[in-house]
């Protein structure tokens, strides 16, 4: 009995590794406030969803968690709001706060979403959801300080 139980640790998947640790991490710290879906075929990607608030706008995020040696943060800071004209522009300022904060990115999608990804290297063997709850605290403070300036920008 001892050996299949072993036999089905070993075969769980990176992003089932990252999901149990991610998981076990919430509860022990009493986090919450995330809902969780599972994607892929197989249900080989696990996303956790939550809002953040920053001044009056809700920001809604994700984190992604697979198979790859990374986890995805991903803020959608503005919904539609880049008109395609303006799109140019506003890529000049984006890149200024990706020099400014280098491992944050900043972008406009088709849709006009204004989009705020961190990408962490993070395997199962070093994935720490420690991190991953801090890097969220310091973009909510980054966003915070930043979101009047950004929603100038993008309105202008």
């Amino acid at each position: 009995m001892a050996k299949t139980e072993t036999k089905a640790a070993d075969m769980e998947s990176v992003a089932q590794k990252k999901d149990k640790a991610f998981q076990e991490y919430l509860d022990t710290n009493k986090i919450s406030g995330f809902g969780k879906q599972y994607a892929g075929e197989k249900g080989e990607v696990v996303i956790y969803r939550s809002n953040l608030q920053v001044k009056d706008a809700t920001i809604p995020f994700m984190i992604l968690l697979d198979n790859s040696v990374y986890t995805l943060l991903q803020f959608q800071v503005a919904a539609g709001a880049v008109k395609p004209e303006k799109k140019e522009k506003l890529s000049a300022y984006f890149n200024d706060l990706n020099n400014q904060y280098r491992m944050l990115k900043f972008t406009a999608d088709a849709a006009g979403n204004v989009l705020l990804s961190v990408s962490i290297p993070a395997g199962a063997p070093h994935f720490e959801p420690a991190l991953v709850i801090a890097i969220l605290n310091e973009v909510e403070k980054l966003l915070n300080g930043e979101y009047d300036k950004l929603m100038e920008e993008v309105k202008k």
